[in-house]
């Protein structure tokens, strides 16, 4: 059998394992999710449920330390920073273990209320089945690598039914190049998640997007604003998880107990603007239509 066809039909395995795996970890999300939520209705009063509030992301932060301490350190952390230390210092590797303690771990925080994204936990869900994929097969280093960037890409495409993005995400930022050898079987792997997805969930995308019709050329130097007050925030959130990182690397506790105290901060913050807990999708989506005021919208940015 031809080499390509036997690459194309592992990107088609690892697109649609990827695909799978991003049901089970949103599914996971919302089941920590509907329990949190079902822990605050049955509180009989109300610091009861402030309590609950505060609790619940310190309690995911717990399970996540012992899940680090106990099972795979490497499910800590953002998720997007590890695929690409695998893939430019160990030719791809990541051991099997972590795409399942990464999906409980994830699943967990996101849905006590920890205040971060899916991207980053589902970027390396399924670079740890590309991974293990190529391990199985015993591919070498640059196949496996190969295939850690179709299972990245298919997690971002299932996620957010977005399977351009998802090959453009994983050439850019996990391969760091646009390479023909790699393009089809990263296409063939982001194609098939996002449609295993759809079949699951339908084809609505990520966000619902309000029509907006251009009013001109006139507008587009708001765009150029918008672009130059972005790019600070940016960095200024990028400098302080450093920050916040180097902050919690010299508190003297054992370093399974750090998350706890993350999440009990992210609780306490939560219990004061309950719109920064969770993955926010649901926020963002509101404040695409115009549902937030701009009072509501700095007070998030900040917090």
């Amino acid at each position: 059998v031809p080499e390509e066809v036997i690459l194309i039909a592992l990107g088609l395995a690892v697109g649609l394992a990827a695909g799978l795996a991003a049901l089970v970890f949103r599914w996971g999300i919302s089941t920590t999710a509907q329990a949190v939520s079902a822990a605050r209705a049955a509180a009989p009063t109300a610091w009861i449920r402030a309590l609950v509030v505060v609790l619940a992301p310190a309690l995911g932060g717990l399970a996540v330390g012992l899940i680090g301490r106990y099972v795979a350190p490497e499910a800590q952390g953002g998720g997007i920073p590890e695929v690409m230390e695998a893939v430019a210092l160990r030719g791809g590797r990541i051991r099997r273990r972590v795409a399942l303690a990464k999906t409980v771990a994830s699943a967990l925080t996101l849905g006590s209320g920890g205040s971060a994204g899916t991207e980053g936990p589902i970027a390396h869900i399924g670079a740890g089945i590309g991974s293990s994929v190529g391990r199985l097969f015993g591919l070498s280093d640059e196949r496996t690598r190969n295939l850690v960037a179709c299972g990245a890409a298919g997690g971002i495409a299932a996620t957010f039914n977005a399977p351009i993005a998802g090959v453009l995400f994983s050439l850019e930022v996990i391969l760091g190049e646009f390479s023909a050898r790699y393009l089809g079987t990263v296409v063939v792997s982001s194609v098939t998640a996002a449609a295993v997805a759809s079949l699951f969930l339908g084809s609505r995308p990520a966000f619902a997007v309000p029509s907006c019709a251009p009013a001109g050329p006139g507008e587009l130097p708001l765009y150029a604003l918008l672009g130059l007050m972005a790019a600070p925030v940016a960095v200024g959130l990028s400098r302080a998880l450093g920050w916040a990182t180097d902050v919690f690397a010299r508190v003297p506790v054992p370093r399974w107990l750090k998350p706890a105290l993350g999440g009990l901060a992210v609780g306490v913050i939560g219990l004061a603007l309950p719109p920064v807990l969770g993955v926010g999708y649901g926020v963002i989506e509101t404040a695409l239509h115009g549902g937030i005021a701009g009072p509501l919208m700095l007070a998030l940015l900040a917090v």
